[in-house]
């Protein structure tokens, strides 16, 4: 295989494809729709993988798409599975774009119509390139990223199966990695992103006489101020770990102290033993202060997806391949894991994986993801393509993973 001459049947066929991706990517932008609900988003993948003439199943987990490109006949042949998330979030969006949201208050605002383009525009290239690799492709698109999470599910009714899967493969536009720069990290890459729901018990009152009551607000602010105690010093200052208090409710009034209060917060951890002792920490905190204080309380710690563990070999196949076409100076490592949540990370836990970042962010800017202003350049989803078709064929003629 003349690598150059890959290299450039890539450039060309994603040049002559952008085109078609970037439509793609409008359609499904000015058309989001919430976890679960991505019927349009999953008819219109659906649709595309058939005219590839692809295997398809539909309505996995819900409305997951999973097609199958069988692209070699040997049983020992390996297979690649390339994921893209499809689901919008619950916000009105606030740009002056001619693709704008046509829902009220909903809006592609993290960029996984991107995905979904970038994931369609590969399969079109990999299909040209048929005959440049010998193996089998999985393309996968996901339901329910930003709420409970779909991959789980998928993996469970079986996607992983008929061919077994070898490997797998997903990105994210990142909003504060340059505009076109592939970001990777072996090991932990995202953070597992638990949270949890406190109700206070007290006993209100009136608000001159608090010595009758069990006011459940200074208690709920003792509690937030404690829980960063557990981060300095009950964590190993080498370990990262978040605790934010992102909800405070009690009391309606100025003059009458509430009988409960309501805290809802959220957890970051990159390993399984400061997980778990997190969760032990927080729940041993809010039980000791509300027992001197006499309140009692209801507490629920959900833990969300695991963290997202990236496969050390498949991570240097993957930024090998991106630097290969894109060129070494659109590729560095990340100095440090991210804090956010990816349920990319079950696919992880079953198989050597790789997850990085595409940079969508203007030179001198930060893009921030879930508001009403979120918005990147078409420019970069070409190179979402070459980088995950590069990718692919390498993965094919390497020897082992």
């Amino acid at each position: 295989m003349n690598k150059m001459t890959i290299r450039q049947k890539i450039l060309n066929k994603t040049a002559e494809i952008e085109s078609k991706i970037i439509e793609i990517r409008h359609q499904i932008h000015q058309n989001p729709e919430l976890s679960f609900a991505e019927t349009e988003t999953a008819a219109l993948a659906a649709t595309e993988m058939r005219k590839l003439g692809f295997e398809v199943k539909e309505n996995i987990f819900g409305t997951g798409v999973l097609a199958t490109f069988k692209n070699s006949n040997q049983p020992d042949s390996k297979t690649l599975l390339i994921r893209a998330d499809m689901d919008a979030l619950p916000v009105q969006e606030k740009n002056d774009l001619l693709f704008s949201s046509q829902k009220d208050g909903v809006m592609h605002a993290c960029g996984h119509d991107g995905h979904t383009a970038i994931l369609i525009g590969t399969a079109l290239v990999l299909k040209e390139l048929a005959a440049d690799f010998n193996g089998n492709i999985k393309f996968l698109f996901q339901p329910g990223e930003e709420t409970s999470g779909g991959a789980e599910g998928m993996i469970k009714e079986g996607v992983l199966k008929n061919p077994e899967v070898d490997a797998a493969l997903g990105l994210h536009l990142w909003g504060s990695t340059p505009e076109g720069v592939v970001e990777y990290k072996s090991g932990p890459f995202m953070a597992s992103p638990d949270h949890f729901d406190l109700k206070i018990i007290g006993r209100g009152g009136h608000a001159a006489r608090p010595h009758n009551t069990i006011d459940p607000i200074p208690i709920g602010a003792e509690i937030i101020s404690a829980l960063q105690k557990i981060i300095s010093r009950r964590i190993d200052p080498s370990e990262s770990a978040v605790i934010s208090v992102c909800n405070f409710e009690a009391g309606s009034t100025h003059n009458v102290i509430p009988d409960s209060a309501i805290l809802k917060g959220t957890v970051r951890s990159l390993k399984s033993k400061i997980r778990e002792q997190l969760a032990d920490n927080i729940e041993t905190v809010i039980k000791n202060i509300c027992n001197i204080y006499g309140a009692e309380y209801e507490f629920d710690y959900v833990f969300g997806y695991p963290p997202v563990i990236n496969n050390s070999e498949m991570t240097e196949l993957l930024a090998q391949a991106a630097a290969k076409i894109l060129g070494e100076d659109k590729v560095r490592e990340k100095e440090k894991p991210e804090m956010g949540g990816e349920d990319f990370s079950f696919f992880g836990k079953e198989l050597p994986s790789v997850f990085y970042f595409l940079g969508i962010a203007p030179e001198g800017k930060i893009i921030n993801h879930h508001q009403s202003d979120f918005k990147f350049n078409d420019s970069v989803l070409k190179d979402g393509v070459a980088v995950m078709v590069q990718t692919a064929l390498d993965f094919f003629v390497k020897e082992s993973i």
